[in-house]
């Protein structure tokens, strides 16, 4: 019995689980992954002072705290609570505003800044996880919105494989603190699949408002249904 009820509040919760806020949650969840490991690298660097606000310039995090120690494990706890609240919370009323405010205390602690472009990504998509925009309903015919949301799973898909691959160069081939000049042919290869990475997964938003937006029409013509039994 209590496993039959275990599997479908988990049915449930998937099912109420939409592309939108699966989207800002592998987001944040990435980007807290992201600034943990600036973190680790900043206490591996040991109770020195950071040197103003840049504590590593190899590596272009900013932090306002006063050592490296300290900078890391204050940048690791903040990033675990950003996962912890995406995952748990960002679906919630105040959801999205507590998103941003620990998104900027990371990135003045010490979390990074090329993540910031997609911390600000997520927020502005979170705000839309209960509400998709309202021109998609009267602009767009069903049968726009359903060729729409069928492409979800590919761009949701591609995105983040361009952008794994764009940052697995960027990591091998062009590490912090290595010279342009001789890395041309791997900086444009990297900067090729991470803009790649980018138009899909400003494609993956939009179908994935198409895709919440026919769950909604789904679950309301379901509705009556299930009220007359």
């Amino acid at each position: 019995m209590i496993r039959r009820d275990l599997a479908q509040a988990r049915t449930i919760f998937w099912k109420d689980f939409g592309s939108t806020q699966l989207f800002v949650v592998i987001q944040g969840t990435i980007g807290g992954l992201a600034a943990i490991v600036h973190g680790i690298f900043a206490i591996l660097l040991g109770n020195r002072p950071a040197g103003g606000l840049i504590f590593d310039p190899a590596t272009g995090a900013f932090t306002i705290l006063p050592t490296y120690q300290i900078s890391g494990i204050v940048t690791v706890c903040v990033g675990l609570a950003l996962i912890v609240w995406t995952i748990g919370f960002i679906h919630h009323r105040n959801g999205p505003v507590i998103f941003l405010v620990i998104c900027i205390l990371l990135f003045l602690v010490g979390g990074g800044i090329a993540q910031v472009g997609f911390f600000l990504i997520a927020w502005g998509v979170s705000t839309r996880i209960n509400q998709p925009p309202d021109w998609w309903k009267s602009d767009l015919s069903g049968n726009a919105r359903k060729r729409w949301a069928g492409g979800w799973p590919a761009f949701f898909t591609g995105g983040y494989v361009f952008l794994f691959i764009g940052i697995a160069i960027w990591l091998i081939f062009t590490p912090p603190g290595t010279s342009f000049q001789g890395h041309i042919s791997a900086y444009l290869l990297c900067w090729m699949f991470l803009v790649i990475g980018l138009v899909l997964q400003a494609l993956t938003i939009v179908s994935g408002f198409a895709r919440d937006i026919n769950r909604q029409a789904l679950n309301e013509a379901r509705l009556p249904v299930l009220e007359g039994k």
